[in-house]
């Protein structure tokens, strides 16, 4: 019985240290401009001042995106980058679907059209896109599927990550109002997202 209760209490130990830590994200100032850090993946992100008119968080092209991001001299910082798909993913908060280790399997080793598809329960099941009615219930701004520490700008965000053998060449973006993610064409000047840079 005493070997019974010491691998219990052994069993018990792993499970929990397998269990993932919350992401929790702070907002702070750094060199005066505000940023947002998350406890969990040590990520710094780009956050605009909502007051400004003239906020450089505007819907942009993938390049343009791109652009934005590596050219950015920011809170001290010149090494911002447009976010991974799966960095983007551990923004989403209330939509258990698309939060990091949820049914959605785009990630960095599954970044295929058949990723957004893997896992369906049916033919009308979609892992990877909220297809109820109801939308904008998430916890952030306006029913944002993000925290509240995100304080505006819900809609569509650029990743860096590309659709693997697609022509022509396509990203991934992540929808953090209906919430989804989905493929939009790279190049051209049609589709169009928000630049949530990282460091």
């Amino acid at each position: 019985m005493k070997h019974f209760f010491v691998l219990l209490a052994v069993f018990i130990v792993f499970v929990s240290c397998e269990k993932e830590a919350d992401n929790v994200y702070s907002l702070e100032l750094i060199d005066g401009s505000p940023v947002v850090t998350g406890s969990e993946n040590g990520l710094m992100w780009y956050i605009d001042d909502p007051e400004n008119p003239n906020t450089k968080l505007n819907m942009l092209t993938y390049v343009k995106a791109e652009e934005l991001c590596s050219n950015m001299d920011y809170a001290g910082f010149t090494d911002w980058r447009l976010p991974t798909i799966y960095e983007l993913r551990t923004l989403v908060a209330g939509f258990e679907d698309l939060e990091k280790g949820g049914r959605c399997k785009v990630s960095s080793e599954c970044l295929a059209m058949s990723c957004l598809y893997q896992g369906q329960d049916s033919e009308s099941d979609y892992p990877c896109a909220n297809k109820d009615a109801e939308i904008l219930q998430g916890p952030g701004p306006e029913g944002c599927y993000f925290d509240e520490v995100w304080r505006t700008y819900c809609g569509k965000y650029w990743s860096s990550s590309k659709l693997k053998n697609y022509t022509p060449e396509s990203t991934f973006q992540l929808d953090f109002s209906d919430p989804a993610i989905l493929s939009a064409l790279s190049g051209g000047s049609t589709n169009v997202g928000f630049a949530r840079c990282v460091r």
